[in-house]
């Protein structure tokens, strides 16, 4: 038979027992940052995983600024940047008089870094050089930008670096010789609003 003293200690102990197996707290792992498209407000420690991909997302209307010969080819102020499977990267394009512009560029928290190389592309030489005719010559273009994004993922802005060379000799209004190999380079400063 068990007493009432022998029922208090055995709950007495069962109850010290419970008390002192306090449970740690669960650590849990991942992105930490709020501006992370895999951001987990549970998370305490970051584990690397967070990506930035949606703050660039979106279309960016606004003005190039080029300090030289593309001034008329980038009249257009327009950049679309969409998403690419590894969420470190994002596909660009550039509207330009020449046609759209495709780069793919690198990802950090807010900037998008692009070192490109643009093979084969038909170019007008009268949309490069004024009175350059309608002959078109075959070119490599080259661009090179990092563009950052605002705190509040609406204005892109940049300032991008573009070479155009051409890779076989063209006649401008059947007169002057361009070579193979020239260059045509241009520093033209961009900054959207996303629309």
């Amino acid at each position: 038979m068990v007493t009432q003293s022998k029922l208090l200690f055995l709950f007495l102990i069962l109850a010290i027992t419970l008390v002192s197996c306090k449970k740690d707290p669960e650590v849990i792992s991942g992105c930490t940052d709020p501006l992370g498209d895999t951001y987990n407000p549970d998370a305490s420690i970051d584990n690397g995983s967070c990506t930035y991909q949606k703050r660039f997302l979106g279309n960016y209307n606004g003005e190039f600024k080029c300090k030289g010969v593309f001034a008329t080819v980038f009249n257009m102020a327009l950049v679309h940047v969409t998403e690419l499977i590894k969420k470190d990267e994002v596909n660009i394009i550039i509207e330009s008089a020449i046609g759209p512009l495709p780069v793919m560029g690198k990802l950090t928290k807010s900037e998008i870094i692009v070192d490109a190389t643009l093979p084969n592309i038909k170019v007008r030489i009268g949309d490069v050089i004024p009175g350059g005719g309608d002959t078109q010559v075959l070119c490599d273009g080259k661009v090179k930008t990092i563009l950052a994004i605002s705190a509040d993922n609406k204005i892109l802005t940049g300032s991008l670096k573009i070479d155009l060379i051409t890779k076989e000799p063209a006649l401008i209004n059947g007169i002057f010789s361009i070579p193979a190999g020239y260059t045509l380079s241009d520093e033209c400063d961009f900054k959207g609003t996303k629309i």
